[in-house]
């Protein structure tokens, strides 16, 4: 996922595209930016909460998560970072969960502006259906999620897909 990051930031810094301060600019600038993001919707029939459950039970194990980064060259140590990652869920109303998977950077100067909380990875919104269907939307980079994003769907289904598969 750390490759991911390092090029979003290289896209943000030649000016592609400047860095989501919140989740609304994140959901914006994947919709602006196709090329760079996966943008998708996904109707599930299954109710809405035993769906915000299951999202939210898989996000906390799969994605809260810290990874330490080592690069090592000649025998010395030459990079060192941890990024931690932070899923969110928050229910809107009786009819709209939004569910935020951000990531925080120690041991790295970070170049652009980092928002409260971290760099929005991942926006995923759950909306209740009638019929007992929900519908997902889901807003993230190209680069590395689109796994993710084929997990989700599986997870909103019922199915008790592995963290990665």
């Amino acid at each position: 996922m750390r490759g991911i990051l390092s090029i979003i930031t290289v896209i943000f810094l030649a000016g592609c595209v400047t860095s989501p301060q919140t989740r609304d600019e994140l959901k914006t600038t994947m919709i602006n930016h196709p090329s760079l993001a996966i943008v998708g919707t996904y109707t599930t029939n299954r109710r809405f909460e035993e769906v915000v459950a299951t999202l939210d039970r898989k996000w906390q194990e799969c994605y809260g998560i810290r990874k330490t980064t080592t690069r090592t060259e000649g025998g010395m140590t030459t990079m060192s970072y941890r990024d931690t990652f932070h899923p969110q869920s928050r229910k809107v109303n009786n009819s709209l969960v939004e569910m935020t998977l951000q990531m925080t950077t120690e041991g790295m100067i970070m170049l652009s502006k980092v928002p409260p909380g971290g760099d929005y990875i991942v926006a995923l919104d759950l909306q209740r259906l009638s019929g007992n269907k929900t519908k997902l939307m889901w807003y993230s980079s190209a680069w590395g999620w689109t796994e993710a994003w084929e997990r989700n769907k599986q997870w909103s289904d019922g199915k008790n897909m592995a963290c990665d598969s």
